[in-house]
């Protein structure tokens, strides 16, 4: 359990906290649009008007999303953003089946959202619950640190090992440094002055990316069903709700984990309300505006845990002014301009924060013996081991079995569960 400096559902103590906080929350919430904009915008190659409308409705969908969550849902101060699942297997559609059959697989998100509503309703949740473990809380925090550690020394050496590098790791260096010898307010402030010292820096540097500059109006609005309503084919419906299904078990982990590290209990009223939204909010709403399903990112453990700051009261009012500025074009493009390097270095202070806090969950569980390391380990290294495998290796592989054993966190909790239930049960489970 992290010290806090606000917990859950304690009031803000003065107006200088409402503006340092909200304001961290907000431009906390720019990485969620960068993965938007990286991962399915620049994989279906949008452009123009289409980009435009699409970046809209990634900045509307993360703040309505959060907003949802933190005031009805699951009530915790976590960013929810473009799920890296759903919207692999979306890009994945269009390398199989052209444009025309990705921008489908929207309306497959649709019926795959009220398809989970259904399970949701129908008590789905108790069994996942009833397959959870430590071992498997502890693999998935564990594994959201390694590969997001990762990510970040991606986007750090994305322009090579120059300049653009070592101010993004001094940047980086500067946040941990700041968040563990820091003085009172500003030990919680690592994210806000990262993204805040780094815009300055490469905006004199004149390395902020223009590339999306220029496309869109003053005033923007999203659209519904953006790319008509054609009837997707039935093997797009499959993809997109096993990947939604695997989306589900992730939101399920994130929020445990993230419980886990404020000390909180998530109630099976504030689950079921948390899950019925993440279809209706989360999958169903994004479905309708034409981007990916969004999720409560993993990467909100590293930010408590940087920022000691629990309260739901400053990212209600950052989820409220981010949905606003959905509808402004031009700060639709300055948050999807962030530098690779800025994202960069946000992600590695998150990263080491995250591994951690799986290396302590694991070592709380009532036992972590020869049993509990070498089934651990075993399914860390071979998840990691196919998250790192080139492309060419899955390119004889089903998308759907792609977009599952690809990503690293559903895999090693998939993993988990059976090497601790099935293949490896104890005896006392037995």
């Amino acid at each position: 359990m992290t010290a806090l400096f606000y917990r859950r559902d304690e009031a803000p103590r003065s107006r200088r906290d409402w503006l340092l906080y909200s304001g961290q929350w907000l431009v906390t919430m720019f990485y969620a649009v960068v993965w938007g904009y990286a991962i399915v915008g620049a994989g279906l190659g949008l452009h123009g008007e289409n980009l435009a409308q699409y970046l809209s409705a990634i900045v509307l969908t993360i703040g309505v999303s959060t907003l949802l969550q933190a005031w009805l849902g699951h009530r915790m101060a976590m960013v929810s953003g473009p799920n890296v699942i759903p919207s692999l297997a979306i890009v994945a559609a269009y390398g199989a089946g052209g444009l025309e059959y990705a921008l489908q697989a929207f309306t497959a998100q649709i019926i795959a959202g009220l398809t989970i509503l259904v399970l949701v309703l129908c008590g789905l949740i108790r069994y996942i619950r009833k397959l959870w473990s430590p071992l498997v809380l502890g693999s998935m925090i564990m594994m959201i640190g390694m590969s997001v550690a990762g990510l970040g020394i991606a986007s750090m050496t994305r322009h090579g090992m120059g300049m653009g590098f070592f101010i993004s790791l001094a940047l980086a260096l500067g946040g941990g440094v700041l968040a563990i010898r820091g003085r009172g307010v500003l030990r919680t402030l690592p994210p806000l002055l990262i993204i805040g010292f780094g815009y300055a820096i490469f905006f004199a540097m004149g390395q902020v990316n223009a590339d999306i500059g220029g496309q869109t109006a003053w005033f923007i609005t999203p659209r519904i069903l953006p790319y008509g309503i054609s009837a997707p084919p039935w093997s797009l419906i499959f993809l997109m709700l096993i990947v939604n299904l695997m989306a589900t078990l992730n939101f399920y982990g994130n929020l445990q984990g993230y419980a886990e590290v404020i000390g909180e209990r998530v109630s099976a009223h504030d689950e079921r309300r948390a899950f019925i939204l993440f279809t209706l909010a989360e999958t169903i709403l994004p479905g309708l505006l034409g981007v990916p399903a969004t999720v409560a990112y993993g990467e909100n453990l590293g930010i408590v845990q940087l920022t000691r700051v629990a309260t739901r009261s400053f990212v209600i009012v950052a989820a409220i002014i981010f949905a606003g500025l959905a509808f402004v074009g031009p700060f639709v493009e300055l948050m999807a301009a962030m530098p690779d390097e800025i994202s960069g270095a946000v992600l590695l202070g998150i990263a080491s924060t995250v591994l951690g806090i799986g290396a302590h969950t694991m070592a709380a569980a009532p036992s972590f013996e020869q049993r509990e390391q070498n089934l651990v380990g075993f399914s860390m290294f071979l998840s990691l081991g196919l998250y790192l495998l080139p492309d060419q290796a899955w390119s004889q592989v089903p998308v759907m079995v792609k977009a599952i054993f690809s990503n690293p966190v559903i895999s090693v909790i998939l993993f988990v569960m059976l090497f601790e239930r099935v293949i490896f049960p104890s005896r006392k489970s037995t």
